[in-house]
């Protein structure tokens, strides 16, 4: 017997509606689940494995620090992070999709892509050959990452963000919704349409899902 809890909120039911269709036959039970402590660690789990058995979990969320607090308490119950990738997603055979990942409808995984552990790449979002997606980090829908591209660990990349061919993106640095990259940014730093240069990214815990 084992289950699947995906903790989070709008995110998580994304993925939830995902592992019906692509993990339905690895699990006998998918929950979403609204991670808080200490209500965690003093009835949720402990219930959750009395109900479940062997309990796999995915954070559901692309807030970097409330996945991290995920992580570490499912961690430190044993639990295993599952990764889910939606049917309808094309990730190549060549690629290689780390654990705890979740890859969402349409979304494209390309030649020799690697999506490291407990990354999320979003619905329409597109990954291309050879490039990297750090552990953590969130592509979030429609954006574009091209050929070549390193992103670092922690990052969010925004809806329908465009980073051209062979680019790096920092550790913990957050590219805007609709903002086109064309240079190397920084770890800890902010880009967006609306400033003329990339400023420091000031509040990690402040990503919405």
């Amino acid at each position: 017997m084992a289950g699947l809890v995906i903790f989070g909120n709008r995110t998580a039911v994304e993925v939830a509606e995902a592992a019906e269709l692509g993990c339905k036959h690895l699990f006998d039970t998918i929950l979403v689940r609204f991670f808080a402590e200490p209500e965690f660690s003093q009835s949720l789990a402990p219930e959750l494995e009395s109900q479940l058995g062997a309990v796999h979990y995915l954070a559901g969320v692309a807030d970097v620090m409330a996945k991290l607090r995920i992580i570490s308490a499912c961690s430190a119950r044993g639990w295993q992070p599952a990764t889910v990738i939606h049917p309808s997603a094309v990730v190549a055979s060549s690629a290689h999709i780390g654990d705890g990942v979740f890859i969402g409808p349409l979304a494209v995984i390309s030649s020799h892509a690697q999506v490291a552990e407990h990354a999320i790449v979003h619905l329409h979002a597109s990954i291309g050959h050879d490039a990297h997606v750090g552990a953590y980090s969130a592509v979030l829908p429609g954006a574009r990452v091209s050929g070549n591209v390193r992103i670092g660990k922690r990052a969010l990349i925004g809806s329908n963000a465009f980073l051209n061919a062979g680019i790096s993106i920092g550790e913990d640095s957050q590219v805007d919704a609709l903002t086109y990259v064309s240079r190397h940014l920084p770890p800890g730093m902010l880009v967006s349409t609306r400033s003329p240069r990339p400023v420091p990214r000031v509040n990690l815990s402040g990503v919405t899902e």
